[in-house]
């Protein structure tokens, strides 16, 4: 999945769309760019929505110049297929402090399609996927026995 800039300079609006299947579990991220001359703090509003969820902090400083990548994770485990949207503000709590500098906020409007079918083990269970590989005699009840697809 692709990632989102977000520069310090003025407030826009940008959309995400995203495509994963029924019961997935995928990583992504968004990135913020401090263009302006002095290191800002921004910080992600909500830090989670029904599908999406931040990884890291849901505030963090950039310095000038340096991006800060934000991870984030899809879950569509507990969702049904359809469509829905939702929309994040990445505010620059200080940017207004710097002289020139014009960043206010951000509005990242995400929309997800779940579509139909069964992810696999390694979708649903992204953190298993280098274990399982790497060792073949790993077997569903070493995993997650409750979890054992049917």
């Amino acid at each position: 999945m692709s990632l989102l800039a977000v520069v310090c300079e003025r407030a826009q609006d940008f959309e995400w769309r995203v495509q994963l299947k029924a019961n997935s579990v995928a990583p992504s991220g968004i990135e913020a760019t401090n263009d302006c001359k002095r290191t800002h703090t921004f910080q992600i509003v909500p830090d989670s929505l029904p599908y999406m969820r931040l990884m890291g902090p849901d505030t963090f400083d950039v310095a000038p110049g340096a991006s800060y990548k934000e991870p984030v994770q899809f879950d569509t485990r507990s969702m049904q297929v359809g469509q829905y949207d939702a929309v994040l503000t990445v505010k620059c709590l200080t940017c207004k402090s710097e002289p020139g500098c014009k960043e206010d906020h951000k509005n990242l409007h995400v929309y997800l399609t779940v579509m139909p079918g069964t992810a696999s083990w390694t979708e649903i269970h992204p953190e298993q996927k280098g274990s399982v590989k790497d060792n073949p005699e790993l077997t569903w009840s070493d995993i997650h026995p409750e979890s054992k697809p049917q």
